[in-house]
């Protein structure tokens, strides 16, 4: 706060005001700079501080995201052995091997942090920032948003697959057979949850690449393409 404190004796004469008012004048610049500066130098060392957690937070969320890569690449394989097994019971319904066919209707997900952005944006931080640096970070939080809401769908397949294999009583006894139509249903869901984990792959490789590109310094690739046979 900046007080203002009247002189100590009268004023005599005009010359004797202005100079009491010249001198105010620069106090109350001076007082406004020296204030102005150390907001600044606060607010310098609020976006750096958030810069800092935010490179340890995409750092960590980088190493979680390569460790699923190799789950997710297993998991697509399975769903793929399934879904070729429902085909062969549709086009030959007494092919012992495929009625014996296990369905694979795990569930797995990731865990990723968003600490430091989130608090980045509550302190406004990201205020103090240049532009296109906290552009890079939004980006990054979208993507991984992004993928961590596609989640819900691999699950809601899973959910409906074991709906159908419990409405079919699969494999209650060794002479159970799924019929064609019951194959079909099953392999719709297994089709449908295929597409699902293409998406959450090429969703989970971009974020892979905005992360890397990030902590590397570098623009992003944004060509991932992939096709489902």
């Amino acid at each position: 706060m900046l007080d203002i404190h009247l002189p100590h004796k009268g004023i005599r004469g005009f010359s004797e005001f202005l100079v009491h008012l010249f001198t105010i004048t620069v106090g109350l610049l001076i007082a406004v700079q020296i204030e102005s500066f150390v907001e600044w130098r606060h607010h310098l060392h609020l976006a750096e501080e958030a810069r800092v957690a935010l490179r340890a937070e995409i750092q960590h969320n980088l190493g979680e995201l390569k460790a699923a890569q190799p789950g997710l690449k297993a998991w697509r394989e399975r769903i793929d052995a399934d879904y070729k097994a429902m085909q062969t019971i549709q086009n030959h319904p007494n092919d012992s091997e495929a009625q014996r066919a296990t369905l694979s209707v795990d569930y797995g997900s990731i865990t990723l942090s968003d600490t430091a952005w989130k608090t980045a944006q509550s302190t406004g931080a990201l205020a103090y920032m240049p532009y296109e640096e906290a552009g890079r970070y939004s980006s990054i939080y979208q993507a991984q948003a992004t993928l961590m809401a596609f989640e819900d769908k691999p699950a809601e397949d899973v959910a409906g697959i074991i709906g159908l294999v419990a409405r079919y009583n699969f494999h209650a006894s060794s002479s159970s057979k799924l019929t064609v139509e019951q194959a079909g249903a099953l392999a719709d869901k297994l089709s449908q949850m295929r597409v699902h984990l293409l998406g959450g792959d090429l969703l989970l490789r971009q974020c892979i690449e905005k992360n890397q590109a990030f902590l590397e310094n570098r623009k992003p690739s944004e060509n991932f393409t992939e096709s489902l046979k």
